[in-house]
């Protein structure tokens, strides 16, 4: 279970912290996450959120921000606070305080969509769209303390399994959520459905908040380096990291070019319903879809990674969500779009396990900070171009296929980058 700790005849405190909390680290890890983003699955970004807001009379651009509207907020407030949380000793305080305000978001939308939905739907709408936006931000605060404390919680070699299990628990609660969702906007259409489900939200993420605390602050290790600069120093030597560490380059290249998944994806729930003459309780369905391949995506990525590193799930990842694109673009049978929603839970976590493995592996370690929230800087930009171009195909095309073959060509162009990454769990040397 600690390979590199039991093979130190004289294992140093910080590793001896480690084992002894580990199972309460892991599981305590594990479980929130899990209800954290299945809470997260009953307003699922690729397939409730952007039909919510059509239906609520979004124009296309807000249409099209939908599935990454929380990674959007994740980006530069995490670059912002990482100089300030590499010097800090302990990061779990500030964790906890953002963390309860991340979820707040979602109850205040709900009540607004019971109560004023008929009187203010213009403020109603807009209230709802951002809400993701808003906890993305309040969570991009504590990001990179959260990914700091979590590098120092989980021994390497189990990082990858800690992620997947995170995910399969949110893909069963997400099959619980799919057919929640079929039977609500069912019964309730409309605005009241869609409350309920907000509601739902905010009550998963809040008991996933109790685990949260839950979680043991392993203290930093003696050999850290502790940062000492200002953030317009910190935000000033940031070239010269990128210039020094090519592997990074290649992983940020690669990240970059993935998000242009986003320029299909807001309209592929909106296309299915349209293609097949089906009403919006059909979108459990293809969550229930998207959750199975999930489970089997998480399972595998978990395996892969803890025994060769993220590198070959996200190589994986996108050869499939490629495969997604391109039968997108032709199907017109209800057992197609099930098919193509599997496929797509299944490359998409896939996708989520091995990012979140590999971006740890390859950041030093009294650096990891700073480097994830570069990472979320820089893809936050990224994606608003992916939704900019997603907006202008579809108001262009009012079609799927210009879009869904940008989105599988800007995904194959990333494979390159990603297999010249040196993942360091199977390769020596420097980046």
């Amino acid at each position: 279970m600690f390979p590199a700790i039991l093979n130190n005849a004289y294992p140093t405190s910080g590793e001896m912290e480690v084992r002894r909390y580990f199972w309460r680290n892991y599981l305590a890890h594990c479980i929130e996450g899990g209800l954290y983003m299945g809470g997260l699955a009953f307003l699922a970004a690729e397939t409730v959120l952007p039909a919510m807001v059509k239906s609520l009379g979004a124009p296309n651009w807000l249409i099209s921000l939908m599935p990454m509207m929380l990674t959007l907020g994740l980006g530069w407030p995490s670059l912002l606070t990482a100089h300030w949380v590499e010097q800090m000793p302990r990061v779990k305080p500030f964790i906890l305080l953002t963390g309860f305000l991340q979820r707040l978001p979602y109850l205040l939308a709900g009540i607004a969509l019971f109560r004023s939905a008929q009187l203010h739907p213009q403020l109603v709408l807009y209230l709802v769209a951002m809400a993701p936006l808003i906890s993305g931000v309040i969570t991009g605060l504590n990001f990179a303390a959260w990914m700091h404390l979590i590098s120092r919680a989980i021994p390497e070699n189990r990082r990858s399994s800690a992620w997947a299990i995170r995910w399969i628990l949110a893909a069963f609660i997400g099959l619980g959520a799919g057919r929640v969702i079929e039977i609500v906007l069912g019964r309730f259409p409309g605005t009241a459905g869609y409350a309920m489900l907000h509601l739902a939200t905010f009550g998963f993420c809040m008991v996933s908040y109790i685990l949260q605390t839950m979680l043991h602050e392993i203290s930093p290790s003696p050999r850290m380096e502790r940062q000492h600069h200002r953030l317009a120093e910190s935000l000033r030597r940031l070239p010269e990291l990128l210039d020094a560490d090519r592997r990074f380059r290649d992983f940020l290249f690669a990240r970059v070019l993935s998000m242009g998944l986003y320029i299909a994806v807001p309209f592929l729930s909106i296309h299915a319903l349209n293609t097949l003459g089906k009403d919006e309780s059909y979108l459990g369905a293809l969550v229930i879809a998207q959750m199975i391949g999930a489970i089997l995506g998480n399972g595998l990525a978990g395996y892969l990674g803890d025994r060769h590193g993220g590198k070959l799930s996200l190589v994986l990842a996108r050869i499939l969500l490629v495969a997604v694109f391109l039968g997108a673009a032709v199907n017109r049978s209800q057992v197609g779009f099930s098919l193509i929603f599997f496929v797509f839970g299944l490359a998409f976590y896939l996708e989520q396990v091995g990012n979140s493995t590999l971006s740890l592996d390859i950041c030093p370690e009294d650096r990891v900070p700073t480097y994830i929230s570069l990472v979320s800087a820089i893809t936050s930009p990224s994606m608003v171009v992916a939704a900019a171009i997603s907006t202008t195909v579809q108001g262009l095309t009012g079609g799927i296929l210009p879009a869904a073959l940008l989105s599988a060509g800007t995904v194959a162009l990333s494979i390159p980058f990603l297999v010249r990454i040196k993942d360091p769990r199977t390769t020596e040397g420097s980046p």
